[in-house]
């Protein structure tokens, strides 16, 4: 490393900021499994959007479903993990 010249070490650092910057964005495309899964199981037909109504409904149920000392099933918590994260998705970037 240290036969390195100055510019070699400039371009090296460049190169990590730059992947530490893009590395934010590449946590969503890991976050989104099944595109259209969600859609399916609202029952909402490719090409449109969920509405935020049904969103907040279903969250709305899953969270009540999981008061007290009821836990959720696997599959009930991964689809409050979706929904959550289309909400988010949804009220930042829409």
């Amino acid at each position: 490393m240290n036969h390195l010249t100055l510019y070699e070490k400039y371009f090296l650092i460049q190169e990590k900021k730059k992947d530490k910057k893009y590395k934010d964005v590449k946590w969503l495309s890991k976050a989104i499994d099944n595109p259209g899964s969600l859609k399916k199981k609202l029952g909402v037909p490719e090409g449109e959007t969920i509405p935020m109504e049904k969103i907040n409904s279903k969250i709305d149920e899953l969270e009540t479903k999981a008061e007290g000392d009821d836990k959720l099933s696997k599959k009930d918590r991964k689809l409050l993990r979706r929904l959550v994260l289309a909400k988010t998705l949804k009220t930042n970037f829409n």
